[in-house]
């Protein structure tokens, strides 16, 4: 009954996310729409963008309540028929678009540090986020999401020979019958009866796309976000501004550092573990459920630090429920109205 407790710690835990992630976002919207400092510039889009992006991916998270499951040379999202709105084939929809949205995310953080990068650096491609051509930035993860839509549903898409594979695990694990749940995933090789492997092409080539987008995801994060610390390091140490000034790139850095964090231990480690143990033939089981959790869990926190970080927003909210206090702890990370280049 391992897998039915797990399936029921993940559903509370997708629901209470979900319902966290939309309050908090939907507050945190008008916030950045009244509140923004003026010279937040296009950040502010950027930011109620990657906010409605995370109020649609929590809701889609418990509309389909995905379980992800290893078998050796084989993960799988697994969604259960029961008790949902939508058929077999509407959910397995659904499964590619949660796929899509997991893919897109991954492009949300790659413009997120180009674009602190460019700011922080002064770069004149940050007009690039300006007018018309923010769009450009904007379709970026859409085109990451349709890749990872596109490996779901067609390079991924059930076999006779993967139901025959994974049949049994999921009815001793999970005790579902094989009419009561769909599932998407790659099945790397098969064994055959001669001890031959037989390479399945299409979900070989779906494994290289998740591959590659994890980790060019992963490369970019670590670049850009090492070249803003670069540019803020420098900037402390040769400025002759005023310590204040000092003191603020500091507070950027320590901005920065948070929000390289959550999507790094939420989204992008346990994703290419997940990948890599399909590789290696490590059967995870199970335990696998812990992406799914993971994912559930970043909607809900990952507008909190911009609550805390961006002075504005930080003090609305304590003067709303009367926490508000003139003289605030320097232990509080702060970003002024001087912060353009956030």
């Amino acid at each position: 009954m391992l897998g039915k407790q797990w399936s029921s710690l993940l559903q509370l835990i997708q629901q209470v996310s979900a319902v966290i992630s939309i309050l908090i976002n939907c507050f945190l919207i008008p916030l950045i729409l009244k509140k923004s400092p003026k010279q937040l510039g296009a950040y502010k889009w950027l930011m109620i963008y990657i906010s409605v992006f995370e109020i649609l991916y929590s809701i889609l998270d418990v509309i389909v309540a995905p379980e992800h499951f290893s078998h050796g040379p084989t993960f799988l999202v697994i969604v259960g028929t029961k008790d949902k709105l939508f058929g077999p084939d509407g959910l397995t929809v659904l499964n590619s678009i949660y796929w899509g949205c997991f893919g897109a995310s991954m492009a949300i953080f790659d413009v997120h540090f180009v674009y602190r990068w460019l700011a922080v650096s002064e770069n004149p491609l940050l007009q690039t986020f300006s007018g018309w051509t923010i769009w450009i930035w904007f379709s970026v993860p859409l085109w990451y999401g349709l890749t990872w839509v596109f490996t779901g549903y067609f390079l991924s898409a059930s076999t006779e020979s993967k139901s025959e594979f994974i049949r049994d695990s999921i009815k001793e694990i999970f005790q579902l019958e094989f009419d009561e749940y769909i599932y998407l995933g790659p099945y790397l090789y098969q064994r055959m009866e001669d001890g031959s492997l037989h390479v399945h092409l299409p979900s070989l080539l779906g494994l290289g796309i998740i591959t590659i987008t994890i980790v060019s995801s992963i490369i970019i994060v670590v670049v850009f976000g090492y070249l803003c610390y670069n540019r803020i390091s420098r900037l402390v140490a040769t400025t002759s501004a005023s310590a204040k000034f000092q003191k603020l790139q500091k507070q950027l850095f320590y901005a920065l550092v948070i929000q390289t964090l959550i999507p790094f231990v939420l989204m992008h480690m346990p994703g290419a573990i997940m990948v890599a143990f399909v590789f290696l033939n490590i059967d995870l089981g199970i335990y696998s459920a812990v992406l799914s959790m993971t994912i559930a869990i970043y909607p809900a926190i990952d507008p909190i630090p911009t609550l805390v970080i961006v002075e504005n927003y930080r003090k609305t909210t304590l003067k709303m429920f009367g926490c508000y206090k003139r003289t605030m702890p320097s232990s509080i990370i702060t970003i002024t109205g001087e912060s353009s280049k956030i």
